[in-house]
């Protein structure tokens, strides 16, 4: 197993200026877009505040955990990737006991049971398993950002706070990949 040096002091500064900044620049930016898109929609307009905290919410989130993962990677990777399980069984339990296509329901059951298991193969420093994991948080992250309209449909939530899950799972993902040298002679 590879040795990773703890970050510095210094090094820990760096990256929370970097993603400060970053978190800064892309809200500034969203701030100034929502301005110039709600400005030809009066209804809608009373919303800008709430669209504009939803957002600033969910890049915190994601910066915080951002952030965690460069501290943390192993951690926060592998943490991140245990609650999506948990939440893929919650959530295909939920979606069984609904009106929704079943095929949701047994899919997200199915990911529920291999995602943990994965993760705990993972930690074990399972080179398949890790990949894997890595594959599957990948493409259900890719499914959860473009059916994030669906997810805030069905939990009654906004955009950006559905946002939030495809974002941590990109996190996660971003994660896992850094503990890439970990697996190297597994």
């Amino acid at each position: 197993m590879a040795e990773v040096a703890p970050t510095t002091l210094k090094q820990r500064m760096q990256m929370a200026g970097i993603i400060a900044g970053a978190l800064f620049t892309f809200n500034t930016l969203f701030w100034v877009a929502s301005h110039f898109y709600f400005k030809d929609k009066p209804l809608e307009a009373a919303d800008t505040a709430t669209v504009r905290v939803a957002f600033l919410t969910m890049s915190m989130i994601v910066a915080a955990m951002s952030y965690g993962a460069a501290l943390a990677p192993r951690l926060i990777g592998h943490g991140l990737a245990a609650a999506m399980g948990v939440a893929s069984i919650v959530g295909g339990i939920a979606a069984l006991a609904s009106d929704m296509q079943p095929v949701m329901g047994v899919t997200m059951l199915a990911m529920g049971v291999l995602i943990p298991w994965l993760t705990w193969k993972s930690l074990h420093h399972s080179r398949a398993a890790w990949s894997f994991l890595i594959a599957i948080m990948a493409v259900w992250g890719s499914v959860c950002f473009f059916g994030a309209p669906k997810i805030r449909h069905v939990l009654g939530i906004g955009l950006w706070h559905a946002m939030i899950i495809p974002g941590l799972q990109i996190v996660g993902v971003s994660a896992l990949t850094m503990v890439r040298d970990e697996y190297r002679d597994s």
